[in-house]
């Protein structure tokens, strides 16, 4: 692809660059979200308890201490070098599991995933380096909303797809086609060469440093709401599987409606939330999506507490909060995209998103605890309440209307021929 071309498409609107961003996170979001989305559900179907799927959660690890060897990836190499070594590795890994089935195999299954997740979590670091260093502040929304979306795509291929065909046709054959999807999915990859302008490698080792992302204000500040929201956002969603397990639905159908009606809806609502953030900016998309989660999983609390809840009923309100889920992280990404240091892009989103990580093996551990012991509806009130703290937080922890957060100006994007 000429840097001619990409120049036109970043004059009209970057169109090249959004659909190979969207290419990129459904091609990192494929493992993600079959590690952490439809593994819980079939082993909640095999039997496993909840407070035990909880500590699954440990498969986050490695996107927990990710911003460990992120500075490796702003020193060395090329993003678009490590995606590609990542991908394969990754489609390696799903080859080698199919050996290990999870019913009588789950330990040496775990470390398999342990390597997986490592490898995944490394393509995430190079990944969201690359789009920030191929986007502009103004065009921030719009790239989010189409990584968002990619990664929905990617989610109904790992969170869905995955589920129907492991339903149907096995262990075996299921992990054999999430390697053939990861090696598809790689093709973006290869198309996006020249997508970001190269680093200035002499600069980059020079001032790279986790002591660097502390001392950034924005993204120090932006760390704390971060920590309050998840919390909310990553409790209310940890174990919607296994809570449509218990409503009685079969492997085929929470397939259908996690993987084809998540995906579905979470395109559409990261597709509106881009043109949302777009049109009123990041800190109100933010409450917006804060206050439509809030009143989703009031919803769920209220049905549950009340009695019995139909599963088509509970269904439709969980496929209403992908999409709101969607939103929040369209507003997010654009919001953490503008907090980080050009000169060490990998660096600083990687300590946000580990911390995010933390925050999600932590809440998903909380989350099997608590909703063993108190029920769902317990815990869609708490996450509820976290949301609400983290609204009543924006004003002092993000910008106020009017004024932009504290940011770094980008150098232009797109790489000269």
């Amino acid at each position: 692809m000429s840097a001619t071309l990409l120049k036109f498409s970043a004059r009209s609107g970057a169109w090249v660059v959004l659909g190979l961003l969207a290419g990129l996170y459904a091609a990192q979001s494929v493992t993600g979200s079959m590690v952490q989305s439809a593994l819980p559900v079939a082993l909640r179907d095999a039997g496993m308890p909840l407070d035990q799927i909880g500590y699954l959660a440990v498969l986050f690890l490695p996107w927990a201490l990710k911003f460990l060897w992120a500075p490796l990836v702003d020193k060395f190499f090329t993003e678009r070098s490590w995606i590609l070594t990542c991908q394969v590795g990754i489609a390696t890994c799903f080859l080698v599991a199919i050996t290990f089935p999870p019913q009588t195999h789950l330990m040496p299954l775990s470390v398999v995933l342990i390597v997986m997740a490592t490898l995944a979590a490394t393509q995430d670091i190079a990944t969201d380096s690359l789009a920030v260093r191929a986007t502009s502040e103004e065009t921030r929304g719009s790239a989010s909303g189409a990584s968002t979306a990619g990664a929905y795509l990617g989610f109904l291929v790992g969170g869905g797809i995955w589920l129907i065909i492991y339903s149907h046709a096995g262990w075996a054959v299921s992990m054999a086609a999430m390697a053939g999807f990861i090696l598809l999915l790689s093709i973006p990859v290869l198309l996006s060469a020249g997508l970001a302008a190269p680093k200035d490698r002499s600069t980059v080792i020079r001032r790279v440093a986790l002591r660097a992302s502390l001392s950034n204000r924005a993204l120090m500040s932006g760390l704390v709401f971060l920590l309050i929201y998840q919390i909310g956002i990553r409790m209310g969603s940890s174990m919607t599987g296994p809570y449509l397990v218990d409503k009685g639905m079969s492997l085929n159908v929470i397939g259908m409606v996690r993987g084809a009606g998540g995906a579905i809806a979470g395109f559409i609502a990261a597709t509106l939330a881009a043109l949302l953030v777009q049109a009123i900016g990041i800190r109100r998309g933010i409450i917006v999506a804060a206050v439509i989660n809030t009143a989703l999983l009031l919803a769920l609390a209220s049905l549950e507490f009340v009695g019995s809840v139909w599963p088509t009923l509970a269904a439709t309100l969980l496929v209403a909060q992908v999409a709101a889920v969607a939103m929040s992280f369209v507003a997010l990404y654009a919001a953490m995209m503008n907090w980080c240091n050009p000169a060490q892009t990998a660096t600083d989103f990687a300590v946000l998103q580990s911390l995010d990580a933390i925050v999600a093996i932590a809440a998903s551990a909380v989350a099997g605890q608590l909703g063993n012991a108190l029920g769902y509806g317990a815990l869609f009130a708490f996450s509820a309440a976290f949301i609400v703290v983290a609204m009543l937080l924006i004003p002092r922890l993000l910008a106020f209307p009017g004024q932009s957060l504290p940011h770094f100006s980008n150098e232009e994007k797109v790489s000269e021929p």
